[in-house]
This record gives C-alpha cells, sequence and structure tokens, in this order.
C-alpha cells in the first residue's frame, strides 16, 4: 500500500474520531458491566475475579511479545506478505492454544477455591480478538476496527445481562461475558478484512511467530505487566484491598481513549512517512483529542467520592482517593500512548523499550513496597509515577531522534 493510498482514506483525525466514540461506547459499557459485577459479589470475591481477569490479559503480553504492533507497522510498509503473516498468525494462536489448554489443567484441579483458571479462556480469546484487527489497523482502515470494538462490547453487556437474568453471580460469569465478546469481534475483524488481505491458517509450516519483534516485545510485556499489581496488591494488602483497586482501576480507560484511538489511528500514517516531518500533515488533524482527554481526566479526579458511591455504594467508599490517584496519573499517559507509537514506527522501538521496561519493574517494585501499608492507594500511586517516568524518557528520546543527522543505532 502506498503513501497514497493511505493519505487518501479518511485523515487521522475522522479516524480517531470514530474510534474514540466506538471505544468511549464500548468503555462506558465494560463500567457498566464491572459495576454489576461488583454489586453482586463482596469486595474480596470480586478480588479474585479481577485479578484472574488481569491474569488472562497479562499473559496476552507475553505470548503477543509485541507481534501485533510489529505486524501492523510491517503491513503499514508494504514489508510484511499476507502469506508469511497468515503463517506467523496462526503458529501464534496455536501456541497460544497449547499454553491455556496447560493452564486449564493445572489451575482446576491444583488451584481450587480460586478463580485463576478463568485465566485461560479470557487469554486466549482477547488473542484471537487482537490479532484478527491487524491487517485492518496496518491498512488504516481505523473506521472498521472500530465497529469491531464495538461490537465486542455489545456482547460483553448481552451475555452478562442474560446470567443476571437467570439470577446467577454475575461476577462469576464475567469471564464467559468478556470471552464470548472477544471471539465475536474477531470473527468480525476477519470478515471485514478485505479478501487480498484476509489471512487464514497455514498450520503445515514452521515459522517463528516472533521474528523480528523483540523491542516491540519488551514493551508489550512491560505494559502487559503492569496488570499484576492487582495480584501484587491482593498478596501484600489482601483481598479486599485487590477488590478495592479492581473496581475502579478500569475506570481509567475511557479517560485515555480519546489518545489510543489517536495513536491508533496515527500509527500507519507515521510508519509509512519514516520521519517527524512527513508524519505531521497527518498528526495536527487530530492532535486536539488530547487536551480533551486530559480534560476528562480533571473533571474525573474532582468528582471521584461522588461517583463512586453513586456507582457501586458505600461499602467501595475506600476506592475513592484511588480514582482520584489514578484519574491524575491518566494524564501523562495520554501523552504517552501517542509518543511511544510514533517512535516504534519512526524505528526507534528499541529506545522505547529500555524506557518502558525499567519504568514498569520500578513501578511493581513500588507497589509491593507500598500495598501493605496503603494497601490500593499504593498501586494507583506507583501507576502515576511509572508514568511520569515514562514521559520524560520518551520525551527526551523524540527530541534526540528528532534531531536532523540522528543515525539510529
Amino acid at each position: 500500500m502506498s503513501t497514497t493510498k493511505l493519505a487518501a482514506r479518511r485523515s487521522v483525525g475522522a479516524q480517531a474520531v470514530m474510534l474514540a466514540g466506538a471505544t468511549g461506547i464500548a468503555q462506558l459499557i465494560v463500567a457498566l458491566v464491572y459495576i454489576a459485577a461488583a454489586r453482586s459479589a463482596t469486595p474480596a470475591d470480586f478480588g479474585w475475579v479481577v485479578s484472574a481477569i488481569a491474569l488472562g490479559t497479562v499473559a496476552v503480553g507475553f505470548v503477543d511479545f509485541g507481534t501485533n504492533s510489529f505486524w501492523v507497522r510491517e503491513i503499514a510498509r508494504n514489508q510484511l506478505p499476507l502469506n508469511e503473516f497468515s503463517r506467523r498468525g496462526s503458529g501464534k494462536l496455536m501456541a497460544a492454544t497449547i499454553l491455556a489448554a496447560l493452564w486449564l489443567l493445572f489451575s482446576v484441579p491444583v488451584l481450587q477455591g480460586t478463580s485463576y483458571w478463568m485465566a485461560a479462556p479470557v487469554f486466549l480469546s482477547l488473542l484471537l480478538n487482537q490479532t484478527a484487527q491487524v491487517s485492518l489497523r496496518g491498512m488504516a482502515r481505523g473506521e472498521l476496527v472500530a465497529w469491531s470494538i464495538l461490537a465486542d462490547r455489545i456482547v460483553v453487556a448481552i451475555v452478562l445481562a442474560i446470567v443476571s437474568a437467570t439470577g446467577a453471580n454475575a461476577a462469576q460469569f464475567l469471564w464467559l461475558a468478556l470471552t464470548a465478546g472477544s471471539v465475536v469481534a474477531a470473527g468480525m475483524g476477519w470478515w471485514m478484512t478485505p479478501a487480498h488481505s484476509r489471512p487464514g491458517p497455514r498450520l503445515w509450516r514452521r515459522t517463528n511467530p516472533w521474528k523480528g519483534s523483540g523491542y516491540y516485545g519488551l514493551s508489550t510485556v512491560a505494559i502487559s505487566a503492569q496488570g499484576i499489581d492487582v495480584m501484587i496488591i491482593g498478596g501484600f494488602g489482601g483481598p479486599a484491598a485487590a477488590g478495592l483497586y479492581g473496581a475502579v482501576n478500569r475506570w481509567t480507560q475511557p479517560m485515555s481513549l480519546l489518545a489510543g484511538a489517536f495513536s491508533s489511528a496515527s500509527v500507519p500514517f507515521v510508519a509509512h512517512s519514516q520521519t517527524w516531518r512527513l508524519a505531521w500533515p497527518h498528526l495536527r488533524s487530530g492532535i486536539w483529542l488530547l487536551g480533551v482527554a486530559v480534560s476528562i481526566c480533571i473533571g474525573v479526579a474532582i468528582g471521584a467520592p461522588w461517583i463512586v458511591e453513586m456507582l457501586i455504594g458505600p461499602r467501595y467508599a475506600g476506592a475513592a482517593p484511588v480514582l482520584q490517584v489514578l484519574a491524575l496519573g491518566t494524564i501523562p499517559a495520554i501523552f504517552n500512548q501517542p509518543l511511544s507509537g510514533f517512535l516504534q514506527s519512526l524505528g526507534h522501538d528499541r529506545i522505547v523499550s529500555l524506557i518502558t521496561v525499567a519504568a514498569v519493574v520500578f513501578q511493581l517494585a513500588l507497589v509491593a513496597l507500598s500495598a501493605r501499608f496503603l494497601g490500593a492507594l499504593g498501586a494507583a500511586i506507583a501507576f502515576s509515577v511509572l508514568q511520569i517516568l515514562i514521559l520524560a524518557g520518551l520525551t527526551a528520546a523524540a527530541i534526540v531522534t528528532g534531531r536532523p543527522g540522528y543515525r539510529r543505532r
């Protein structure tokens, strides 16, 4: 695909608005789903469920190891043939299926009394969904990805509503709703991909799915590892603290959706441009979305006590200051998303990985140290410190790599 064809599609701003709109509705649905699930269980019981889901989500980052982001860049550059993409994608999904089966065989008999077996279906379905979106993202078809995202969350809401109508414990079936949503979205993403770019199964040839994605992988694993902060809180602060944190930590996702949509829509254009100067004309049409995202964060931080009490009740009153700190910490995260994506798209994935890994290691160590004394609030503070450190590092990297005569090492 040429630069002309990419530019002829909807602009970055238009695609970002469509992605943000779909993602905004999707995240609202997720917030409502988690609220319904939290209301059906005690903080301790809900803590087990969100810990299992967090484990499955973290596993996606480890197994994917940056391949999806790397493939998006290579497709945008016209450097990844369809047959090779199909072989790599099939190999990765086969490995993931084996790992999920092994986890079920271990967790069901050995970890009885916990919900950790739920991680397997959440992990496998989410990885399938993300892989199914690669071609569309690489072709700069963010508007089609938006429909897939929306379909995912609508299915989640429908499944959980059916479960709740039967009188069952919604928290215990949250995994089923999330899995069903990812599977439906994966099928929809594959169907919307043009036939000439649609991957298929290629299981009869050996291949290395992770070839070339090393530094992308380090960044992805580090970011995914952030998800174990819930498990660390549970281990050092107890399941009740994990429940308080898990009840509101996903509420920050709608705050950063505008930045995420802007970054997702921009990455193919930046990858194809290959310089900051050539990429800027595409980026400026959507840069205003970052300002809107910051305003939302400030509003949520101010209204957190009222929001928490209204949505999940007085039992979770201790989650209000946690949400406030998370909302403020999301402000630097809003700028980190596009900065890291742009640097990777321009070939500076090694720099991004080093910054991200170092910052996440520091964050998780801080969570472990503070959870015993501050509980959920300690994890929120650690998250905020992490985002500030990453922003400082990425900004410095962007300045250095953008200088005339800079040579990539």
